[in-house]
């Protein structure tokens, strides 16, 4: 299945596929912003003369610190829940892109994992990350193909498009006129040495199950130190997913590690501790539900000045949550709700608080993509539907 933007890259990776006798589909994501209907146009276009099917997704792009990501999250949940059984996902980054994103990572003050650039990832593969947008482009461009230039891509306010058209083409200009094929290849050797120290971390003992993991102190102790970090962070991974951890929560761990301190706290109320020769991260116990607070069942639910509705939808997950006075769920889960102290909403998946509405979802609140069966739920007040801050 390839993600056909309606652009030159995605364009020629369509057109490749087909020049190599290999059968495919499409799908794109309409973003809802000013020129995506021209780059629907497009992808429909190209799907057309390309004899493909395609399939479009809608999705609604939710607010937050940075648009660029949010769309990113959003694309790639609406992309991974359009895929079928035994599909792999085809994206049509280039060569360009991935020296774009070892810059920017850089410049962010990323680890080694950031460093190694665009990666593979399960069910999702990248076939031209070895070839320039400039012969994506002239091919696209000669096998006639209708594809159509987003014109946000020359918005230099974005920060990926100001490393684009600026950063990097002032760099060749004055250091290294191959500096893109540099940095890809210095992601290539980054991402080799990280692939190695992950996989002998994967080889340190994890003991334990659910709220409580832990790991032989000698065992952790036995390796080198960047095998041993990465060996912490799938532990702390374990008991608060997703998050892996912060370097300073790994030198607290540490602390602990080498006895200098008896035990830690870290967020989320991960307790580290020894256990005879054992290291044990353990998290919180989940919070009951407290009284005065109601099972939320499909439709409406009134609690306090809140109204909660429930909508149970059968198909796969292809939208994201608006603003933070809605959230989604797997449809297997039990919702509570109650009002706290301090007049919020608080839902809880299972009996773990998942949802402040109004300020915050926690991570659990997330729905997977690519599972079919989810609830959608919306929070509003008795004047009327809240909005989004």
């Amino acid at each position: 299945m390839v993600a056909l933007s309606g652009g030159a890259d995605s364009a020629a990776l369509v057109y490749l596929l087909a020049y190599l006798g290999r059968r495919s589909r499409a799908v794109h994501v309409n973003h809802g912003q000013p020129a995506s209907a021209r780059l629907e146009e497009a992808a429909r276009a190209v799907a057309d003369a390309m004899d493909i099917e395609l399939e479009v997704s809608g999705i609604v792009v939710p607010s937050g610190a940075s648009f660029e990501g949010q769309a990113r999250q959003a694309r790639y949940e609406a992309l991974f829940g359009s895929l079928r059984p035994g599909e792999t996902l085809l994206t049509a980054h280039t060569l360009d892109d991935q020296a774009e994103t070892v810059l920017m990572n850089l410049l962010r003050g990323s680890g080694p994992a950031g460093l190694a650039g665009i990666t593979a990832r399960t069910a999702l593969a990248r076939p031209m990350l070895a070839v320039g947008r400039p012969e994506t482009r002239e091919l696209a461009a000669l096998a006639s193909l209708p594809f159509f230039d987003d014109p946000s891509n020359l918005d230099h306010g974005l920060r990926r498009n100001s490393i684009r058209l600026e950063v990097i083409p002032d760099l060749s200009a004055r250091f290294n006129p191959r500096l893109i094929e540099a940095l890809a290849r210095f992601a290539e050797l980054v991402g080799a040495d990280e692939t190695f120290l992950q996989d002998e971390a994967d080889k340190v003992p994890v003991l334990g199950e659910g709220r409580r993991q832990a790991v032989p102190l000698g065992s952790l102790l036995a390796v080198a130190r960047p095998v041993a970090d990465r060996a912490l962070r799938g532990l702390l991974a374990r008991v608060r997913p997703p998050h892996r951890g912060t370097a300073a929560e790994l030198e607290e761990v540490w602390s602990v590690v080498t006895r200098q301190r008896k035990s830690a706290v870290l967020s989320g109320g991960i307790e580290v501790a020894h256990e005879g020769p054992l290291l044990v991260l353990r998290s919180p116990e989940p919070a009951a539900s407290s009284p005065g607070s109601i099972l939320l069942e499909v439709g409406a639910n009134d609690i306090g000045p809140f109204q909660v509705v429930v909508e149970r939808t059968e198909r796969v997950c292809r939208v994201a949550p608006i603003g933070l006075w809605s959230a989604l769920f797997p449809a297997d889960v039990s919702l509570d709700a109650r009002v706290d102290e301090k007049g919020r909403l608080i839902v809880a998946a299972d009996e773990e608080t998942a949802w402040v509405a109004g300020e915050r979802r926690l991570p659990v609140a997330w729905y997977e993509p690519g599972t079919s069966g989810y609830l959608s739920v919306f929070a509003r007040e008795g004047s009327g539907w809240t909005s989004s801050p």
